[in-house]
């Protein structure tokens, strides 16, 4: 039976930290439904490489793991990289790289995940992106198969790295329904049980669920709130960021209206299903986004979800989503105050976003990775 290596190293901020971003999610997840899945065609293996020995053995599925015991860093791979190291390790017929990029011996023998190509089109810094625009595009050439998370984002890939579009497979990622579900409790009843965490907890709140990235534009989110204070609006707005800028707070502290802005960290799944589901509406007002979880989680909440018509968002939003005009700062203030007056058709964008993101599954994901894993495995 042939070998399939998957990378897992993203996921072992979980097990260290207790959170990861959001491709470790994507991994876990992946992982975990994989292992669900009965008689495999294939072996699959679990590498992992830190100093810690954290890695695929902690996630207790029923694959075999393989551990390095050497620092994962880019200077120590791009060494290994001129080795056979991982394929005497493990022996794998086939690697999948869940995370865009990694130095390797022979990339004609792994299969890349690549989750957008922001970094063809903007460099943030953090990211970064300046660095992977040189080295992501020769490598995803030389690799056996591309996988990504949605057709704009297969759209960017074919058209900014010069890849014949046959060698990308586009498979949406899926929302853990089993966590992200309707709630049993009525909104009152979930407000009192977030409040004994979050005491400030609001009755009535816009939700967006971010981070420091300025593409994601929540400090519009906030400006525009801001705006829609004027008003003396019933609404505040619940922001889960756990480290916004300091000038933005400053901002807030003089508004006048700081008390009805909300900052909330080191959320679990479970709290996070629970505000999806107390709150009003959601907003992602991103610029650019590969795939954009935030809209799958709070659609299968049952949760109105406010978002832009780019990239992917629209495309995993469909005919569920309520849509921003550009520029969007005004558009938010508006689509808030129609929310506030009770002028657009909750229970309609509710029962929308529920049967869209019923759509989504890890199954499904797991199932047509499984396809590509066998397709790529007959010609190893």
């Amino acid at each position: 039976m042939k070998k399939l290596l998957i990378d897992a190293n993203p996921v072992v901020p979980y097990y260290v930290f207790g959170k990861v971003n959001g491709i470790g999610r994507t991994t876990m997840e992946l992982i975990q439904a994989l292992a669900k899945m009965p008689d495999l065609p294939f072996e699959v293996m679990l590498y992992s490489q830190n100093m810690k020995g954290v890695g695929g053995r902690n996630m207790q599925v029923p694959f075999k793991c393989r551990h390095l015991y050497l620092p994962n860093r880019g200077d120590v791979n791009r060494v290994l990289s001129h080795f056979p190291v991982r394929e005497m390790l493990t022996g794998y017929d086939l690697m999948h790289i869940t995370h865009n990029f990694e130095y390797v011996h022979k990339p004609e023998r792994c299969i890349v995940t690549i989750h957008d190509a922001l970094f063809m089109k903007m460099q943030e810094k953090a990211f970064e992106h300046d660095r992977m625009k040189v080295e992501v595009p020769p490598f995803a050439r030389r690799c056996k198969h591309i996988i990504t998370c949605s057709e704009a984002s297969k759209k960017d890939i074919v058209e900014t790295m010069q890849i014949p579009s046959e060698e990308v497979s586009v498979i949406y990622w899926g929302v853990k329904h089993h966590i992200f579900h309707p709630s049993c409790l009525k909104k009152d009843e979930i407000i009192a049980k977030l409040s004994k965490r979050y005491p400030a907890m609001p009755s009535n709140y816009f939700l967006s669920v971010s981070c420091n990235t300025e593409r994601k534009r929540t400090h519009l989110l906030v400006d525009s709130y801001l705006e829609f204070c004027r008003q003396q609006p019933l609404h505040d707005l619940v922001l889960v960021w756990g480290n916004p800028p300091t000038w933005l707070l400053e901002k807030i502290a003089k508004s006048g209206v700081a008390d009805k802005i909300h900052f909330l960290t080191n959320i679990s799944d479970e709290e996070l299903a629970l505000l999806y589901n107390a709150a009003t509406a959601s907003f992602t007002p991103s610029m650019y986004e590969g795939f954009g979880l935030p809209l799958l989680e709070a659609m299968a909440c049952g949760t109105p979800v406010v978002t832009c018509r780019n990239s992917s968002l629209n495309e995993i939003g469909g005919d569920a989503a309520i849509y921003l005009e550009e520029p969007i700062e005004k558009s938010m203030v508006l689509v808030m105050e129609q929310f506030e007056q009770q002028q657009i058709d909750w229970e309609n964008f509710r029962a929308k976003g529920l049967k869209r993101a019923g759509t989504f599954t890890w199954e499904n994901t797991a199932l047509q990775t499984c396809q590509v894993y066998a397709r790529c495995l007959e010609d190893t």
